[in-house]
This record gives structure tokens, C-alpha cells and sequence, in this order.
């Protein structure tokens, strides 16, 4: 096990060329958290490094975190202003972000240079379409379509854009080949029918809403229009049954939305110091929605702040049941049992959570504590070990890893970890402390008393043995 920690400090010495190098080969396997750390560390390296900071941008966007994506994309456009690849992504990235006149801008800045890039095209004619310039718009899309025929997603906007402008014959035929090229979505598919409910053909309609409403049981624009279209056709057997389904859809909608408010209230009484207008503002929610996994969860996290162990336990257990694929509703729950010793069921919770989430860190981080109340060493340390390997930068990994080779009496690997918590958080004051520790251990007395002084320089309240 020491030799993965030997590892990942020999990642310390590596040029900004290999990290770039390796996020690229984890790019290619769509290892992406991996990929993202090791993009980060080559830009601590080389922080003008324009295609680090477009690669990392790049994968971020991929990943939703579109404000992240933005900050590095900005950066490597600064670095490399003239780059076309560079624009055209920021101007998706401003288009994810909802800032459409944005990405226009970057658009007209970068399309020029990749007039033969139908992605661009396309998103440029979504982000003209946002602003209302609907021909412009249009005249992108076609774009898109003659560079990439086969492309389904341009097609489906241009008869979008040629609906609205009243070409309903135009956008028939790019909805019948979008459905042809994406047949598994179910937009496509209701965007078809619509146009053929529009063109009088309310058989093949229905056809489509079908085709879509079997795609996604749960689409509520496709499930009422082939109501209608079935009401249209003497079928008001069929047609009830939808247009019940969507009033029921509805109804529960409606009811999520009063309880994901009712939780939202709770949690701002909370930060305003008023627990018990929180309390009932969770009980509310869960009078409305007995199975709410996060009303139960708020108000068993409301009960741990102020000590009822008991019931604070039964809610958390509550929203495991009811959501036990959330890997927060585990987490919450194994931290109130570890506070009540019960680190064995403490434990199986914590490995549903990362489970659940593999990169949940906290979970790890948990984990491995709990793992030392048990005295199990190896275990823990195998837990912050991978920990490590999946957050290279966690300063906490490092120093609990450090910590269970203390309490294993290997005061050398303890040394070794906590060495580089240090270098990862210069002000971590439990680090500089637990250093001192495993540094005294090995005899090193003169850089022990140095590490400690920093820190209780750090925070006073660590204590001097």
C-alpha cells in the first residue's frame, strides 16, 4: 500500500507535458474527474498553457459544469486570441450558460474560420434563434445540413425555424428526417407529429406521438397531443386515458414543487436561526409527501444539530428508503450513526454512498475514519489511498492517510503523506500538527518542534504535549 502513496508524490516531479500527456490518454477513456486533475496540475505547472486550459474547459462543458468551463475557456482565449476552435467552444459553453447574445458574439468571431464545421454552424443558428433571428437562424442550420447531411440535430431546428416562419410543408420534411436520422428521440418524434396533425394526417400523428410517448413514458407535450389526436378520431377511450395522464403528471408536478418549497423554506428558516418554523415547515412537506427523501433528510439533519440522535436517525433512515440510490441520504445517515459508536452500520452506509456516487469524497473521507475507530488500518488506508487517486489535490486525504500510518506505528509513511498535505494546503494547521507527530517519531526532534510551531501559529488551540 505504501507504494501508491510513492506514486502519487512521484506526480509532484512530473513535467506539465506528461500531465497533459496522461489527461489526454484519461480523455480518451472518458475517465474524466482524472482527466480534469491532471489538466489542473498541468496548469499549476504552466498556467499560460492556452490548449491545458481549452482541453480542461472542454471537458468541464462536456460535464455540465458550465461555469467552471467558462472561467478556463476565457482564460485560454486570452492566452491564444486569434484561435478559432477556442471561440466557437466558448460561444457553446455562453449558449449552456443561457447567455445567448454571447454567444453570438463568439460565433460570428469564429465561424468564418470553420465555415466547414457543422457543429458550429448549428450552434450558432440555436443561439440566433434564442435572439428571435429566426432566417439567420434558419440559413445556419442549412449550413450545418450541407456540411453534414446525416446530422439529425440541425435538421430538427431548421424545421423548428421554418415552422414559425409558416413553412409548414418545409418543416414536415425536416421533421420526418430528423426522426429518420435520431429515431430514438423522443422530441423528434413528437415535433413530427405535430406537423403531421397540422398537415391534416392525424392517423400518422398518432403514430408519432406514440412512437415519442414509448421513448419517454413521462413526456407530457406528446402524451396530450396524442389525446387530442385520438379525441380527433372517435378513440375517447384512448384520448381519456392520456389526458388523464397528463392532468395526473400534473397534479404530482405541482405537489413536488409545493414540497421542494416547503424543504427550501425550512432550510432558509435554518440559516436564520428559527429551528422550530423549520421543523414545521419539513413535517409539512412530509404530510404532503409521506416518501419525500429530502424532507425526511432536512428535518434528520435538523434533529442531529440539536442532539436527538434518535429521531434524527429514524429520518435519515427514512430517506434511504425512500431514495436509496441518493448518496447524500447514506452519507447523512452513517455520520449520525458513527456519532452514536455504531461504526459498523456506519460503515455499510458509507460504502452505499460511494456507491451510489464514486466520487463522493466526503464518503472516503468518512469511511477511512471510520474504518480507524475500528482499528482497521489497512482498510482505511487502502480507503484514502483511493481516495487520493481519484482527488490527487486533497490536502484532508493526505493528512488521514498520514494519521492511520500514525496509529499503525509507521511513522515513515505517515511522514511521507503528510508531507505532501502540507505542500497541497501550506496553512492545513492539523497537518503541520500530525507531521510534527510522525517527524518526532522518527527521531527528527529540531524540524518536529519547527512543523509544530507552525501549527499553532495556524491555530493556537492545537494543543503542546
Amino acid at each position: 500500500m505504501a507504494a501508491s502513496v510513492l506514486v502519487a508524490g512521484a506526480a509532484f516531479a512530473q513535467s506539465e507535458a506528461e500531465y497533459g500527456a496522461q489527461a489526454l490518454e484519461a480523455a480518451k477513456s472518458k475517465k474524466w474527474t482524472e482527466a480534469v486533475e491532471l489538466y489542473r496540475k498541468a496548469i499549476d505547472l504552466d498556467p499560460k498553457d492556452a490548449a491545458a486550459h481549452f482541453n480542461l474547459g472542454s471537458i468541464l462543458l462536456s460535464q455540465t459544469s458550465v461555469k467552471d468551463a467558462l472561467a478556463e475557456l476565457k482564460i485560454a482565449d486570452q492566452l491564444r486570441p486569434g484561435d478559432a476552435a477556442i471561440r466557437c467552444t466558448l460561444g457553446r459553453a455562453y449558449l449552456q450558460n443561457s447567455q445567448p447574445a454571447d454567444a453570438i458574439a463568439q460565433f460570428r468571431r469564429c465561424v468564418p474560420a470553420r465555415a466547414k464545421d457543422a457543429e458550429s454552424r448549428y450552434y450558432f443558428g440555436i443561439a440566433l434563434g434564442q435572439e428571435g433571428e429566426t432566417k439567420e437562424a434558419a440559413a445556419e442550420f442549412r449550413s450545418a445540413i450541407a456540411i453534414r447531411p446525416d446530422f439529425g440535430p440541425p435538421h430538427q431546428s431548421l424545421g423548428v425555424a421554418l415552422r414559425r416562419s409558416g413553412d409548414e410543408a418545409g418543416a414536415l420534411e425536416e421533421f420526418k428526417t430528423a426522426a429518420k436520422l435520431m429515431p430514438d428521440n423522443p422530441i423528434a418524434w413528437c415535433d413530427l407529429g405535430l406537423a403531421l396533425k397540422s398537415g391534416g394526417d392525424n392517423k400518422a400523428a398518432i403514430g408519432a406521438f406514440r412512437r415519442a410517448v414509448a421513448l419517454k413514458p413521462d413526456y407530457e407535450r406528446a402524451q396530450y397531443a396524442l389525446g387530442i389526436a385520438l379525441k380527433r378520431e372517435g378513440e375517447n377511450e384512448a384520448a381519456a386515458a392520456e389526458l388523464e395522464s397528463v392532468s395526473k403528471q400534473h397534479q404530482q408536478r405541482a405537489l413536488r414543487d409545493q414540497v421542494r418549497k416547503l424543504v427550501g423554506d425550512g432550510a432558509q428558516f435554518e440559516r436564520e436561526g428559527k429551528p422550530e418554523q423549520a421543523k414545521a415547515a419539513y413535517l409539512q412537506a412530509l404530510a404532503l409527501e409521506p416518501d419525500s427523501a429530502a424532507a425526511h433528510m432536512a428535518l434528520g439533519i435538523l434533529y442531529a444539530r440539536a442532539g436527538d440522535s434518535v429521531r434524527a436517525a429514524d429520518e435519515l433512515r427514512q430517506a434511504t428508503l425512500s431514495d436509496p440510490d441518493a448518496a447524500d441520504t447514506h452519507y447523512n445517515y452513517a455520520l449520525v450513526l458513527a456519532s452514536a459508536g455504531q461504526f459498523e452500520a456506519a460503515a455499510k452506509e458509507l460504502a452505499e454512498a460511494i456507491a451510489n456516487d464514486p466520487n463522493h469524497l466526503e464518503a472516503r473521507i468518512q469511511l477511512g475514519l471510520v474504518l480507524m475507530q475500528q482499528k482497521e488500518y489497512e482498510q482505511a488506508a487502502a480507503v484514502y489511498q483511493e481516495a487520493i487517486r481519484r482527488n490527487p489535490r486533497s490536502a484532508e486525504a493526505y493528512n488521514n492517510l498520514g494519521l492511520v500510518w500514525l496509529q499503525a506505528d509507521q511513522p515513515a509513511k505517515a511522514k511521507e503523506a503528510l508531507t505532501y498535505a502540507v505542500q497541497l494546503r501550506p496553512d492545513y494547521a492539523e497537518a503541520h500538527y500530525n507531521l510534527a507527530l510522525s517527524l518526532r517519531a522518527l527521531g527528527d526532534v529540531a524540524q518536529a518542534e519547527a512543523e509544530r510551531e507552525r501549527a499553532q501559529k495556524l491555530d493556537p488551540r492545537l494543543r503542546r504535549d
